[in-house]
């Protein structure tokens, strides 16, 4: 292991200290600094450096000498530049790795490429292990629930969503605006049209909701998730109208420095307001059938599809799947994002921003639901290739992230005839 100067990085601790110690006492400070996460390490040879370790927080204990340790299930390889960037939830270091042939001979110290490359070989699968990259299959990932309990996607998600120790808020993470810096133009508040036909929906009158409904600690303390809908009366179109007027209409929008910025009676992460919503209509009365898109900024329904289409029915599919009802709810609201209001200026967290958003969505759905006397009941699951094949919206511009359905309350038909 070298520094581009050909110091040792004991040299280069002991130089810089200034205190003349002899070198086993400036390998002890270099261990420290190591193992405390201190030191970016270059390894490098007469072609360059061949690969380099950026700590992120100190070192757990290595593992034991002697166990049969490959790649961690929770690893991740990615290109950047021409070079591999290995990462992982679990390890206490990021590796960029500028030989690929390098990888596979740590992988595989038995074999002859590992021989060839010698010492980088050797120097490179000794990081992997100090830096929690390694792990005995059979071990403890592969054994114990806090390990299986989290698929390595979403612990990654989990990891890399958040500031952790990468750097600090602007430096590539957060509200960094870098989509101006780029000379991206923003996205505007209001999305492409839908060519199909509209319809309006009915403004509602809120004289008698204030007397009618009750405080929010009522409404908070009787909301319940219903699954089951009556299906002898089901919910009106002037009933979807109000629930979508009241959780998600445009109330204004407004400019600040070319970015369009919206009110909504919901919180929404940098007023953006990237969340769209789809009702797919089963039954309603008062209203045809369909797949619609919500128009907030004009309280309009426009046409998407029809029922029947393969894709919208298996969005029905999965929402029945999702709720165990065995059955169709009366109206499903698709949740979607259009991605680019939020991470046009967020780094790092911009998808994590949008389901915590999708999450505020489904309170005020499900909170203004019960209120309203409906059955509404968010979902875990969606089906966001299906949305796609319905929309034939890009899936990297506008995605599902959600579903919430919604319908008549059977239980509440049921108390009112007691």
């Amino acid at each position: 292991m070298s520094l581009p100067s050909g110091e040792s990085t004991a040299e280069v601790v002991a130089r810089l200290a200034g205190t003349g110690q002899p070198a086993d006492a400036a390998d002890q400070v270099t261990g420290v600094l190591r193992r405390e996460g201190w030191l970016e390490e270059e390894f490098a040879d007469d072609r360059g450096v061949a690969f380099v370790v950026r700590p992120l927080r100190a070192r757990e204990p290595a593992p034991a000498a002697g166990r049969r340790l490959d790649l961690s299930r929770y690893a991740v390889i990615r290109a950047e530049h021409g070079a591999l960037i290995l990462e992982s939830p679990l390890a206490s270091a990021e590796i960029t790795i500028h030989r690929r042939e390098l990888l596979a001979a740590a992988l595989d110290p038995a074999s002859d490429v590992a021989s060839a490359l010698g010492g980088l070989a050797a120097a490179l699968r000794e990081q992997l292990s100090l830096g929690g990259f390694l792990a005995d299959p059979d071990g403890e990932q592969a054994q114990e629930l806090r390990y299986r309990q989290w698929a390595p996607h979403e612990l990654l998600f989990h990891d890399r969503s958040r500031l952790g120790y990468r750097g600090y808020v602007g430096d590539g993470f957060g509200g960094t605006w870098w989509g101006r810096a780029a000379g991206f133009a923003p996205e505007p508040a209001d999305p492409p049209p839908y060519p199909g036909p509209r319809v309006g929906l009915a403004v509602p009158d809120f004289a008698d909701r204030r007397q009618g409904e009750g405080s929010y600690f009522d409404v908070a303390e009787g909301r319940r998730s219903e699954r089951v809908h009556d299906d002898e009366s089901p919910v009106s179109v002037d009933q979807l109208g109000e629930l979508l007027y009241r959780t998600a209409r445009v109330r204004r929008v407004h400019e600040e420095d070319g970015v369009e910025f919206v009110s909504s009676p919901r919180p929404s992460g940098g007023s953006v307001y990237e969340l769209e919503l789809y009702p797919v209509v089963n039954r309603c009365g008062g209203l045809e059938s369909g797949f619609y898109h919500y128009d907030a900024h004009r309280h309009e329904l426009e046409f998407v599809q029809p029922l029947e289409h393969h894709a919208v029915r298996r969005m029905l599919r999965v929402a029945s799947q999702g709720s165990t009802t065995g059955g169709f709810p009366q109206v499903l609201l698709v949740v979607a994002a259009r991605v680019g209001r939020v991470m046009w200026k967020y780094e790092g967290m911009g998808y994590a921003v949008v389901l915590k958003n999708t999450g505020v969505l489904y309170h005020a759905l499900a909170g203004t639901s019960s209120a309203m006397g409906l059955a509404g009941c968010p979902l875990g699951t969606d089906d966001a290739v299906a949305f796609t094949e319905a929309t034939g919206r890009d899936p990297l511009v506008e995605v599902s992230v959600g579903q919430f359905i919604v319908g008549s309350s059977l239980r509440r038909r049921a108390e009112q005839g007691r």
